[in-house]
């Protein structure tokens, strides 16, 4: 992109007057000698942010009036999947500069070449929110735990927990790093061997996990509606303070005191980037520097190590713990993860076999499915396929449900996946649609117990068949209280009634996912961290 060039000494101007004179070919000037120049450019600066950086949008809108140029933020995904796309050069023609919660995994992935030089504007270290009745029970009201002592507290059920899917989300990535990292104790960055001999004090840690999700907002909404499904929270400081301000949540804070692993959150113009881009990706790094309360409204921390902080963040002293620089190492302990050391998920497929699924939509569903037994499954970020100790079970229906298919996932290739397999090939389309009985039979089917459980609805169409909508409320209304707690998540997909399924959804905490348009192999990948 061509660029003009705007002095600093200008860069007070009104935003309109800047806009009017934009529109010109003019080159602005200063008489000031030796005041860099900053660019103004028809077309706006465009920034790849991560999703938490929302926050950030009117902050950045006002640093644009007063610099003097557009700047865009787009907000295509969490920092961990964005890496992985700028990797595959998905951003390479449009957008100038990104901004993601950390480079770490920029880095992890080979792909810092993509990148320019960073400026780290602000951090906020991963963190406990615990309710502040439980806290005060804890005795973390006034001073700041370990990791060890949070992983007693869960192992002995006095704490259970929410937090983000590692394989999906930069703050649950995060926290499972920092509290391997302590477990470990070397003080020095993890190693495959560190993995192995953590894992049965991560085992013990994890136990107290009740909620797992691809997404911040949704576990932030679940919690707050049912505080009876967890009694903390594990995300960045700064969300976990925003709860407390947006939802008068009443939580306590913990930073660990053993250390942790923070976002920084680096502004970084691509390494394609022109002169004139690197230097508007410099003035609004620099505007934003020289701005730290804005950081501080959102409860993040300034590199300013002289900044005021506000009491909600002065009171927490913060460690940085070294982050492993070998991918190895962090794909191993994600693998363990998901494997042997989280609680196992209790997962309920719900499959829409009617009429309406023959020829390409069965073979569509059928192949999906395959995939994601078979462990071939995999997202952007990773594997996505189904878990071994996860308990499953696939309920075909059609005018009314069809025999229950169940199984204990074990290694890929075993007895158990085989027999997943056998039923999903046997799947025939016909007849016609009964969701609400099938979903009935769904929550008979799930035991609440030591498992973390969720029902995924797939249907094509709208119900034709059994119970109504309104019979299903009724029926679920007088379920017991931990069945309702089981959340149903729906796949969009051909001719279903959205408007219905939404209210499916919201009923029971889940949560609709798009495959309207197609993508149905997507949509059930995409509901894999919230299972």
């Amino acid at each position: 992109m061509m660029k003009r060039l705007l002095p600093l000494a200008a860069m007070v101007l009104s935003t309109v007057f800047v806009a009017g004179c934009a529109q010109g070919t003019d080159t602005f000037t200063s008489e000031t000698a030796g005041v860099p120049a900053v660019v103004l450019d028809d077309d706006p600066l465009r920034i790849v942010a991560a999703t938490e950086l929302r926050d950030l949008e009117t902050v950045v809108e006002q640093a644009a009036g007063e610099l003097g140029f557009a700047i865009e933020l787009e907000f295509p995904g969490g920092t961990l999947e964005n890496s992985e796309r700028l990797k595959q050069g998905d951003f390479d023609e449009d957008v100038d500069a990104t901004w993601f919660a950390t480079n770490r995994y920029v880095d992890l992935i080979g792909a810092s070449g993509k990148l320019g030089e960073a400026t780290k504007i602000a951090t906020s270290p991963v963190a406990l929110g615990v309710s502040g009745d439980h806290a005060r029970r804890l005795g973390w009201v006034d001073r700041q735990p370990t990791w060890a002592e949070i992983g007693s507290a869960a192992a002995s059920g006095q704490l259970t927990f929410g937090m983000t899917d590692p394989s999906t989300s930069n703050s649950g990535f995060s926290a499972l790093v920092s509290v391997a990292t302590a477990y470990a104790g070397t003080g020095q960055a993890l190693t495959l061997g560190d993995v192995d001999e953590v894992a049965p004090e991560l085992r013990s840690f994890l136990s107290g996990q009740t909620m797992t999700s691809g997404s911040s907002g949704w576990l932030k909404d679940v919690f707050l509606r049912d505080p009876n499904r967890a009694n903390a929270l594990i995300n960045y400081e700064s969300v976990l303070h925003t709860i407390n301000a947006e939802d008068n949540a009443g939580l306590r804070v913990v930073v660990p005191a053993d250390g942790v692993v923070s976002a920084d959150y680096p502004l970084t113009p691509l390494a394609t980037a022109d002169a004139e881009t690197n230097q508007q990706v410099e003035a609004l790094a620099d505007w934003m520097l020289d701005h730290p309360e804005h950081l501080t409204d959102t409860f993040r921390r300034p590199v300013d190590p002289m900044a005021i902080l506000p009491p909600e963040l002065a009171q927490a002293f913060v460690i940085e713990q070294p982050f492993p620089g070998d991918r190895a190492v962090t794909d191993a302990l994600i693998s363990a993860y998901n494997n042997d050391l989280r609680v196992p998920g209790d997962t309920t497929f719900v499959l829409d076999v009617s009429g309406s699924m023959a020829g390409t939509r069965m073979e569509l569903l059928r192949s999906t499915m395959l995939e994601m037994i078979s462990g071939e499954a995999s997202s952007l970020t990773g594997d996505v396929s189904l878990r071994e100790r996860e308990n499953v079970t696939i309920i075909p229906f059609n005018f009314s449900p069809g025999e229950p298919i169940t199984a204990t996932v074990d290694e890929v290739g075993g007895p158990q996946r085989q027999e997943l397999v056998d039923g999903v090939t046997a799947l025939q389309a016909e007849g016609g649609t009964g969701i609400y009985d099938a979903l009935l039979r769904a929550y008979e089917q799930v035991e609440p117990g030591a498992s973390i459980p969720s029902i995924v609805l797939m249907t094509d169409g709208e119900q034709t068949s059994g119970l109504s909508f309104g019979h299903f409320q009724r029926l679920y209304s007088e379920l017991p209280t931990e069945k309702k707690r089981i959340p149903v998540f729906v796949i969009l997909y051909g001719e279903a009634n959205i408007t219905e399924m939404e209210n499916l959804a919201g009923l029971t905490g889940g949560k609709t996912f798009d495959a309207m348009n197609g993508g149905l192999e997507e949509a059930f990948k995409e509901i894999r961290p919230y299972q």
